[in-house]
C-alpha cells in the first residue's frame, strides 16, 4: 500500500519516500514508493509528472494499492528517494478539477442540467451536460454564477467518510466505489464524491470562462478553460484581435464594420468574375472539344489539370459533354485527385466508367450516366485517363452506345 501524501496536502510539492518495489513491463520501468505526491490519475483527471531523484516521472498509475510511477532509469528496491512534483502541471490540473465541480453544480442551478462526464485534455477541458440546446443567454448565467462562487473564495475541504456518511450529503452523483468515500465540498454549495487533487481555496482557480460548445449524444459538450489556462487564451485572443485590426487599419469599435464592408465588396466583385469566369470556361471547353480525340461518334477530351479546382473542372467537364462530347477530366494534386467524367445522352455511361476505370486503379467513384465523380490515386491517375481514353475510343467503355 502507498500513503498517498496528495489527500494529506494537496500542494506538496517536494516529499522523501522509500522504494518498495521495482517492475519492468515492455518498455516500461515503473516503481512503487512507500508514500507519494504523485497523483495516479482518474476520474476524468490526468496523472501527474516531476522528478524522483535524477529520474524523470514520466506517468504514475494505481495499482492493488500501490502507486506506480513509470521513470526513465530504473531504480532499486529499498532506496531512499526525493521526489518533486512538476508543480505548474498539478496547480493546472487542480484548477480545471476543482472549476469543473463549481461549473457543474452551476449547470444544475441555472439550467437543471446535471454533467453526465469530464475530461481535463492539455489544450481544452470539457463536460458533457444534459441540455440539448442551451442558448447563449443562458450559458452567460451558468458562466457567471460560476465565476461567483470562485470570487467569493471559498474553502474546497475534503471529508473521508463511509458510504452511509457521504449519502447524508447533497452529492450531485452517487458514489461509484465501495467503502470508504472521499467527498470534496466548496463549502456551501457543491459537493462531490471524487479521487482528485483540488485547490485549498476557490480564489485560486481565478476565473472560469465557456469557449465553445457542440451536440452531442443528445445533449451539449461544453468546453471550458480555468485559471492559467483562462489567461493564455484572454492573451491570445487579445493579440489575434489586435492583429485583425493592424490588418484592417481599423480600431476594435470599428472591426465588424470593416469585416462587413469588406464582405460586400467581396460578394460584389463574386457577381462581376462569375459571368467572365463562365464566358472563359465556355471558351476553353470549345477549344478543348476542338483538339479533341475522335472516338465511335464522338469526340473524347482527356486531361489532367492538377494545379485547378475541382469545381472549376467539374464545371468544364459538364460544358464539354453539353457540347457534345465525352469529358474524362482529373482535377488537383494530392493523394488523391478527383476525377469528373460526363457523357452526352446516348453516348456511353459515364457512371459504369467511372466504376470500372476506378477498381482497377484502386480509386473510387460513381453517379450517374451522364456525369460521375470519383478519386485516383495520385500515382495512378495517367494510366486511368489512358485507359478511360482507349475505353471510349476503341468503343468498348462501359454501357458503350447507352
Amino acid at each position: 500500500m502507498t500513503r498517498r501524501l496528495y489527500y494529506d496536502d494537496s500542494h506538496l510539492r517536494t516529499f522523501s519516500a522509500t522504494v518498495t518495489g521495482v517492475r519492468q513491463a515492455d518498455d516500461r520501468i515503473e516503481v512503487s514508493l512507500d508514500a507519494t505526491a504523485f497523483y495516479p490519475g482518474g476520474g476524468g483527471q490526468p496523472p501527474d509528472q516531476g522528478r524522483l531523484g535524477s529520474r524523470d516521472v514520466l506517468d504514475a498509475r494505481e495499482d492493488g494499492g500501490a502507486v506506480w510511477h513509470r521513470i526513465d532509469l530504473s531504480l532499486e528496491e529499498g532506496a531512499k528517494v526525493e521526489g518533486e512534483i512538476a508543480w505548474p502541471r498539478r496547480l493546472d490540473h487542480m484548477q480545471q478539477h476543482t472549476g469543473q465541480h463549481i461549473l457543474s453544480r452551476a449547470f444544475v442551478e441555472v439550467a437543471g442540467a446535471d454533467t453526465r462526464s469530464f475530461h481535463l485534455g492539455e489544450q481544452v477541458v470539457t463536460i458533457d451536460v444534459d441540455h440539448a440546446d442551451p442558448d447563449d443567454a443562458l450559458l452567460r448565467k451558468v458562466e457567471d454564477r460560476a465565476n461567483q462562487i470562485v470570487w467569493e473564495d471559498r474553502p474546497v475541504r475534503a471529508h473521508d467518510v463511509t458510504m452511509e456518511e457521504a449519502l447524508r450529503f447533497p452529492l450531485r452523483k452517487p458514489p461509484k466505489v465501495e467503502g470508504e468515500v472521499r467527498v470534496v465540498e466548496v463549502d456551501g454549495y457543491d459537493w462531490s464524491a471524487c479521487g482528485g487533487t483540488h485547490v485549498a481555496r476557490t480564489g485560486e482557480i481565478g476565473m472560469i470562462a465557456l469557449v465553445g460548445t457542440e451536440r452531442y449524444k443528445g445533449g451539449t459538450r461544453v468546453s471550458f478553460l480555468c485559471g492559467g489556462r483562462a489567461l493564455r487564451r484572454l492573451r491570445e485572443t487579445g493579440d489575434l484581435l489586435r492583429r485583425v485590426c493592424l490588418e484592417f487599419t481599423a480600431g476594435e469599435g470599428d472591426l465588424i464594420r470593416a469585416v462587413s464592408r469588406l464582405k460586400d465588396e467581396r460578394d460584389s466583385l463574386d457577381r462581376r468574375i462569375k459571368p467572365l469566369v463562365r464566358e472563359a470556361l465556355e471558351r476553353e471547353a470549345a477549344q478543348l472539344l476542338a483538339d479533341a480525340v475522335e472516338g465511335p461518334g464522338v469526340r473524347v477530351v482527356a486531361r489532367h489539370f492538377a494545379g485547378r479546382d475541382p469545381d472549376e473542372v467539374g464545371t468544364l467537364a459538364a460544358m464539354v459533354a453539353s457540347a457534345g462530347g465525352v469529358a474524362l477530366l482529373v482535377s488537383g494534386e494530392g493523394a488523391s485527385p478527383r476525377a469528373h467524367f460526363c457523357a452526352p445522352p446516348g453516348t456511353i455511361s459515364a457512371a459504369a466508367l467511372m466504376g470500372d476505370v476506378s477498381r482497377r486503379h484502386g480509386g473510387r467513384g460513381g453517379g450517374r450516366p451522364e456525369s460521375a465523380q470519383g478519386t485516383i490515386p495520385a500515382d495512378r491517375v495517367d494510366a486511368a485517363l489512358r485507359d478511360a481514353l482507349e475505353a471510349v475510343t476503341a468503343g468498348t467503355g462501359k454501357g458503350q452506345n447507352a
